[in-house]
């Protein structure tokens, strides 16, 4: 056992309390790689995690979150939810607490289609940077590394790993997850990295997107529409806006539809000129959206729409790694929470003490995210195809995309997580179980 590291500022500052005889390092520091350290330290086991970027930036700006995702954070750990409602912005009127999100008519002046309602919790929405900073701020000093850029992984003899970073240093572990994001370096290495499943699909769709005073907002939109969540639905676009930062700011999201990413680069400069372009023939309200948008820069969306395993030997993807998603249903982020949930109660478990049973945890985690995952990443694309009017069996039928969204989040929403959780614990008791009796016949 042991985490070792050829850097004097990282020695393990912890030992675990449970006499789990396995180290564990996470590499990538977004909130899913933060959510599953935190949860695995308060529960007792030492982790580091390790973050390539150099210093904090914006990127993302804000995200969505509806009742699973925090529910998820809650068991977690109390102290992740806290967090998040540190921060956290909902509805901004009171009428509206129970909404999820208002679907509106992009081709008008904002005529309401639907208002989509996710009872008890509605929409919460917070600023993705500030969020991470203040988890950061969880973990024990010393466990939390930036400027790692993963370059490669090696297998020990052991069935350990040792980490390669760009700085020329290394990390022995273990067990090791990969939390590195969308452009995983993690999910090259696992799966290969001339797996068609390795690289990020392109969603044939591009976003530009910013964040204003609500002050500005209300100023331009008006009031309800600058403090409430809404989503204006056109012809091959759409627009989302939601407030975050206790309401003090306007997230804006312009989606447009693409058949190719001609550029090397999935961020572009643009300008206002395009922008307008782009969203030429949409009603008054998107092109208010649009307005607010003063130093605009197209973000081509990829996704990871399919994946064989999330895991190999003591080996793991999470969060965008595992299963990146499109914004259109606000929820891939929150699966991140739910990975690092049903991984901190399987690695908690009394039963789980050498490595050996680490790989057995992974296969059940596997079993139990994979499917769920994966679902949420395509039907993601599809709302964004309804939301763009041409989805399939709805087209540009407003009747029929108000039933579609009235209904199809209630099975990501209503997700029963001490259900998922006993029946991801089951599903490695029988793995554990089997391949004892198959070393016993041996």
């Amino acid at each position: 056992m042991g985490l070792r590291q050829e850097s004097s500022d990282a020695q393990d500052p912890v030992v675990s309390k449970l006499g789990k005889q396995f180290s564990i390092a996470i590499v990538g520091g977004g909130l899913a790689g933060l959510s599953l350290a935190i949860g695995l330290v308060q529960r007792g086991i030492p982790v580091h995690i390790y973050e390539g970027a150099t210093e904090w930036t914006d990127a993302g700006a804000g995200l969505v979150f509806a009742k699973n995702s925090m529910a998820a954070m809650a068991k977690i750990s109390p102290d992740i939810y806290r967090a998040f409602a540190k921060r956290s912005s909902g509805q901004g009127w009171e009428s509206k607490k129970t909404t999820y999100m208002d679907y509106r008519d992009g081709s008008t002046d904002g005529d309401l289609i639907t208002s989509v309602i996710c009872a008890n919790t509605g929409q919460e929405s917070v600023h993705r940077t500030l969020f991470a900073k203040d988890l950061v701020a969880l973990l024990p000093s010393g466990t939390f590394h930036m400027g790692k850029r993963l370059t490669a992984i090696d297998n020990r003899p052991d069935g350990g790993y040792t980490l390669r970073w760009a700085d020329g240093q290394s990390t022995d572990a273990d067990v090791v997850f990969g939390s590195d994001g969308i452009k995983s370096k993690c999910r090259q290495l696992l799966l290969g990295e001339d797996s068609p499943e390795a690289a990020p699909k392109f969603a044939k769709e591009f976003a530009y997107r910013g964040m204003v005073p609500m002050e500005r907002a209300i100023a331009v939109l008006g009031e309800e529409f600058a403090r409430n969540s809404m989503v204006n639905i056109g012809s091959d676009c759409l627009t989302t806006t939601y407030p975050v930062e206790k309401g003090t700011l306007l997230n804006l999201v312009a989606c447009r539809s693409i058949d190719t990413w001609e550029h090397e680069e999935w961020v572009v400069p643009s300008s206002q000129e395009a922008v307008r372009k782009d969203f030429a023939g949409c009603g008054p309200v998107m092109q208010k959206v649009i307005s607010m948008m003063d130093k605009p820069a197209m973000w081509a969306l990829f996704d990871h729409p399919e994946c064989s395993t999330f895991y190999k030997g003591r080996f793991a993807l999470i969060g965008d790694a595992a299963h990146a998603s499109t914004p259109h249903q606000g929820a891939g982020c929150g699966q991140a929470f739910e990975d690092a949930l049903v991984l901190c109660s399987l690695l908690e478990d009394e039963h789980v003490i050498s490595t050996a049973h680490v790989e057995d945890a992974l296969e059940a985690y596997d079993a139990i995210r994979r499917p769920r995952t994966l679902k949420i990443v395509n039907t993601s694309r599809e709302n964004g195809e309804i939301c763009m009017r041409r989805g399939e069996d709805v087209g540009d039928d407003l009747g029929k995309i108000k039933a579609t969204l009235d209904q199809r989040f209630h099975w990501i929403w209503h997700e029963d997580l001490d259900q998922q959780v006993d029946r991801a614990k089951a599903k490695m008791h029988g793995i554990s179980e089997t391949r004892q009796h198959n070393e016993t016949v041996k």
